[in-house]
């Protein structure tokens, strides 16, 4: 256990160093680049194309905030299941030459999502509170819907890498589900923007709530219950009990694969 841990600690900051390799600010380009998006969307969609959204509805009148509440889950969920589903591939040289828990391969890229996901929320929540939108009694919200988000990522991406290893075609497939998920989810528009026979279509996608709970978290101040929260815990449960299962049963053969 403490070998897989120390493990994983490795190739999270082995990923630190990659990601920043060469860069003469190196780490605070994690700081940097959650301001430049921020300000991009807010200047894009806002200012340029006269985004709108309801204060009534969504707990803030600013498109571009709006907008990064949403994206900050969706970051973390397709890096971390993006590259957790090829990471038993990527580092067939490793896997070859020592024997390593396979699954803190996979833990790494999604806990590096996560971190570099918690630091943009850490500069978002600061302009969120300099502008006045910070919902501070909400933000124990947060406490359910990271490991709600955790469970989820990591069923997947345990699932999709034991499928990679042995079906190499997985990876596009992958690229092109989250494409098609992304625009599947209201991250850029409002549920409240769609007819309600349309709405209900949407109860199958367990972002949808994750992304609500953000957006109440960060923005409302109020601590209720956010509708679908309970439906996210059970598709998450049953992915990651779904992904656990696939990988210990087929990671004895992952060595003779890749």
């Amino acid at each position: 256990m403490s070998g897989g841990l120390f493990l994983l600690k490795e190739l999270i900051r082995r990923d630190f160093q990659a990601r920043y390799a060469g860069s003469m600010l190196g780490f605070l380009w994690s700081f940097a680049l959650p301001l430049w998006q921020l300000w991009l969307f807010t200047f894009v969609f806002a200012r340029i194309m006269g985004a709108k959204v309801s204060l009534e509805v969504e707990h803030t009148e600013s498109f571009g905030i709006f907008l990064f509440c949403g994206l900050l889950p969706w970051m973390a969920f397709q890096e971390g299941v993006t590259r957790a589903s090829t990471a038993i591939v990527d580092n067939a040289n490793v896997i070859k030459k020592a024997r390593l828990p396979l699954r803190a391969l996979i833990l790494a890229p999604i806990a590096s999502a996560l971190v570099h996901a918690g630091i943009a929320a850490a500069v978002f929540m600061v302009v969120l509170a300099v502008v006045g939108e910070l919902g501070w009694a909400s933000l124990p919200l947060l406490l359910l819907a990271l490991p709600l988000q955790l469970a989820l990522t990591v069923g997947l991406g345990l699932l999709l890498s034991a499928i990679h290893t042995f079906f190499r075609d997985t990876a596009q497939v992958v690229g092109m589900v989250m494409m098609g998920w992304f625009y599947l989810t209201p991250i850029v528009y409002s549920i409240a923007m769609l007819p309600s026979e349309a709405r209900r279509w949407f109860d199958i996608n367990p972002i949808v709530p994750l992304v609500d709970l953000y957006r109440q978290a960060l923005l409302s101040g109020e601590l209720v219950w956010v509708p679908g929260t309970f439906r996210l815990l059970v598709i998450a449960s049953v992915v990651l009990l779904m992904g656990l299962g696939l990988f210990r049963r087929l990671e004895k053969h992952f060595v003779d694969e890749v």
